[in-house]
Order: C-alpha cells, then sequence, then structure tokens
C-alpha cells in the first residue's frame, strides 16, 4: 500500500485499517514537553525532536507516526513563560493510554519516542508499567543516547560553535516540514565563551550540582541564561549551514537506532512463546 502520509493525524481511519490488513504493525509515539529554553531555542524543541526521530524511523520501518504527546513532565523550566508541565503520573498514564488503544487496534510494535531528559522518566515508567500489566514488551527510545554514538558524533565532531538542542530543535522543524527562521539570528551566530556560570545561582551551583552527582533533587531555573542561550545555530561550518548538519545528525541516529528495532521485533515473538511463570530453583539443589 502507498501512503500519502505516515502521521496518524493526517491519515483516514481506513487507510489504517488497510495498513494493518496487509501486515503493519508499527507505530511510533513521540512525546516531548513545551518548556521554555532560553532566546534561540523552541518551546516545543525535545517533542520535535522525538517527532522528527520518529518520522525518520517510521520511513526506513514502514511505520506509522502518532502525533506527539505533549502531555508530559517539564520540570526545572516552569520557570520559563509558556512552559506548561504535567506530573510524572500524568504522563504516565497518559502514554500508557494512547500505546494501550493503539496495540489492541492492531500495532504490536509500539515504541515511545522521547527527546531526553526529564521526560524520559515518564516514558521508562510507562514501558515499565504496560510490560508488568500485560506481558507485552514496549520499547521506550531516548533519541539523545544515540547522539553519543561513533556514527552520529562524526557528524558534529569538531564544530565550531555549541552543539545541542538549539540546532536540533531547528532541524527537528525542518525535517517535520514546519522550518523556522533562527530566533536572534546575529546572537545565535556567536560563539559564546565558557564564563563557568552553571545551570543554577553562583551561592548555591556546588551544591545543587553535588546533590545530582548522587541521585536527583528538585530545582528549577532563575535566568533566561540557565537553560538556553548557549548553543549556535547559523554557522557555515564544512561548506553548509550547521543546520543542515543537524539534519544528517537526526538521519545518522535513525540509521543507528534501526538494528535495535529488529530485536525488539525478535524479543516481542520470544515472549509469546515464553509466557509468565514464576522461577524455580534448579542449580545445585544438593546445597
Amino acid at each position: 500500500m502507498r501512503l500519502a502520509t505516515r502521521r496518524l493525524d493526517e491519515m483516514t481511519s481506513r487507510e489504517v485499517e488497510f495498513y494493518l490488513k496487509e501486515g503493519g504493525d508499527l507505530v511510533f509515539v513521540p512525546f516531548g514537553p513545551i518548556s521554555g529554553h532560553g532566546a534561540f531555542t523552541p518551546l516545543g524543541i525535545h517533542a520535535h525532536w522525538a517527532e522528527a526521530l520518529a518520522a525518520i524511523l517510521s520511513r526506513e520501518a514502514d511505520g506509522l507516526v502518532y502525533p506527539a504527546v505533549i502531555q508530559v513532565y517539564a520540570g526545572a523550566t516552569r520557570t520559563f513563560r509558556g512552559t506548561v508541565s504535567f506530573t510524572i503520573a500524568d504522563q504516565v498514564r497518559i502514554l500508557c493510554h494512547v500505546a494501550w488503544t493503539l496495540y489492541a487496534q492492531g500495532f504490536k510494535r509500539v515504541v515511545l519516542v522521547a527527546g531526553t531528559t526529564p521526560e524520559q522518566m515518564g516514558g521508562f515508567v510507562a514501558a515499565r508499567t504496560l510490560f508488568d500489566e500485560t506481558e507485552v514488551p514496549f520499547w521506550c527510545i531516548e533519541a539523545e543516547r544515540a547522539l553519543a554514538h561513533p556514527k552520529v558524533k562524526a557528524v558534529y565532531d569538531g564544530y565550531p560553535g555549541n552543539f545541542g538542542e538549539t540546532l536540533l530543535g531547528l532541524a527537528a522543524l525542518r525535517i517535520l516540514g514546519r522550518e523556522r527562521p533562527v530566533p536572534c539570528p546575529k546572537w545565535a551566530r556567536e560563539r559564546k565563551p565558557d564564563d563557568g556560570e552553571g545551570d543554577q545561582p553562583a551561592d548555591i551551583f556546588a551544591d545543587v550540582r553535588n546533590l545530582r552527582q548522587w541521585g536527583a533533587v528538585g530545582f528549577r531555573y532563575y535566568q533566561e541564561r540557565n537553560h538556553g542561550n548557549h548553543g549556535t545555530a547559523g554557522i557555515r561550518w564544512k561548506g553548509r549551514l550547521d543546520i543542515d548538519m543537524a539534519v544528517e545528525v537526526l538521519e545518522t541516529s535513525a540509521k543507528v537506532i534501526l538494528p535495535a528495532l529488529e530485536s525488539y521485533t525478535r524479543y516481542r515473538k520470544w515472549l509469546k512463546k515464553h509466557p509468565f511463570k514464576y522461577i524455580s530453583a534448579a542449580q545445585r539443589l544438593d546445597e
């Protein structure tokens, strides 16, 4: 079947029915918060990142894409105007409901896609909760993990600016067909020196960092510069715009994740043949 689009919200229910009848069973559910990121990065960067990766993966693996779920936990960014945060418990309930509803319709492979922290926490809990309740494996991908892969890192290695969410967000919007101009273009091109300031006020920065290195503690941002304004965009490097480079980063991210999708398929089939049972002692029973 030749699909006019892979976005569920743009398809007719008949097109979805035919996709399933012809053997399709894969759907990606991207999610991310609407959260403040300073002067250069759109509020929806995390959701856009997840949705762009899902769009590429769906094309390569013959899947469909559910519209990005934005009713998720936003964390420390709630001090930025425009941010709307949900509790992790609410996020888990919403993701579980979406995932299980799609599974019940015939999508036997449901993949949740997060951009980065903090929303990935709710995604992981949702995947684990669904499995514990149904014995059906639901996979949750965290897009940021792909950035450390050698093949992905090679694309941006040596970039003279500060590679990160500013570029990824603008590249994601291009992939999604919603490209926008670089906000504050002159400022965004500036290579910002490392001024030694962290994401908390100086008088508590060392304490908060010490707490976070051993686990988790609640914190929030106090200035625009705490979250955002660090990245760059609009720099020409190696004969092309850095946003073009970031598009390649996302495309390469999908390529390195694809083999794991095959593992997910095999794992799902294996679990179906090995239903739940309690473990019985089997080794060295004489001790």
